[in-house]
């Protein structure tokens, strides 16, 4: 079973691979607001986990020539109990039949076995070293103290830090007034994050790149994914903000660009501070008319990159 589920997420990491390589080229196009690239990470981030999708004559994958060696359909898998037009890609083609699943060979079932312990043993390490690491952080701020509401402040952190999932917690260096023009920026720029669910979105996104540790795609889109996260949250700041006020919001990167924890820091800290700062203080709104050409680059780029491609015969 183990060997069956690897087959299909190493399927799944090589359609993956065409699709972040779009969406690395689409966030390269300066106009396009980050507020607008970070929600298109979610493309990627469903190409990794879901085997299965909609088929369609616009999908990217139509234009891959003979790399897709078979479309395998829902049909094909639960022979007779389902009828969804959807389909998986096969890049590999090492299997003849899907229900019963068997293999081409014998070798290329030892093969496939093999690896597939071999994934499943480094994928366990990684996640448990990164849950390891998240409980010796959250056991760091669990004597922070209680401001008001969901506000805390703690010494053992040098820049402000948004903890938990359930009830998320806003910890501040103790350096830092809230009540402060700074303090009030941060807030503000956690309480987007705490809004967004990112606290959620950035342990999914670790969970997901851990399971396709093999693919270096994946890694990528990780730190594309953490690099727009915080850039798409400034923008959502600033966007109210004066020019000076900008200023003093760069600042504010500047001075906290230190203690970037991995799972429960959403906020200030090193990832790409100098981007961050140049983002800021060359902000432009966005027109009406560059607000609806991003709507619909979004709709295009969601069904293009989201669909396999169409079934013929």
């Amino acid at each position: 079973m183990l060997d069956i589920v690897f087959y299909f997420i190493l399927n799944m990491s090589i359609a993956s691979c065409f699709v972040i390589v779009a969406l690395l080229l689409i966030r390269q196009i300066r106009p396009l607001p980050r507020r607008v690239v970070y929600p298109l990470w979610a493309i990627a981030f469903f190409r990794l986990v879901m085997p299965f999708t909609l088929s369609a004559s616009w999908s990217l994958f139509n234009f891959t020539g003979g790399l897709v060696k078979r479309l395998i359909t829902v049909e094909t898998v639960v022979q007779g109990t389902v009828s969804i037009p959807g389909s998986a890609m096969n890049y590999i083609g090492a299997a003849d039949r899907y229900e019963p699943f068997e293999y081409r060979t014998e070798s290329l079932r030892q093969v496939f076995t093999t690896a597939s312990v071999i994934w499943a043993i480094i994928a366990a390490a990684i996640l448990i070293s990164a849950v390891i690491l998240y409980i010796l952080t959250r056991k760091e701020l669990n004597n922070a103290v209680h401001i008001k509401e969901n506000l805390y402040r703690s010494d053992m952190v040098l820049s402000p830090v948004l903890t938990g999932l359930i009830r998320p917690k806003i910890i501040l260096p103790a350096s830092l007034d809230p009540d402060s023009a700074e303090g009030k920026m941060v807030l503000a720029h956690e309480n987007i994050h705490r809004r967004r669910l990112d606290n959620l979105w950035r342990p999914l996104g670790i969970i997901i790149t851990c399971l396709h540790w093999f693919n270096p795609f994946a890694w990528v889109m990780l730190k594309a994914f953490f690099r727009d996260m915080e850039l798409s949250n400034d923008e959502s700041v600033i966007r109210k903000l004066s020019a000076g006020e900008r200023k003093v919001y760069a600042g504010t990167l500047l001075r906290f660009a230190e203690d970037k924890r991995l799972l429960v820091s959403t906020a200030f800290g090193r990832t790409a501070v100098k981007v961050r700062i140049v983002n800021v203080l060359n902000y432009k709104k966005l027109t009406l008319i560059g607000a609806v050409a991003s709507s619909i680059l979004i709709l295009i780029v969601a069904a293009v990159l989201i669909t396999n491609p169409e079934l013929r015969g």
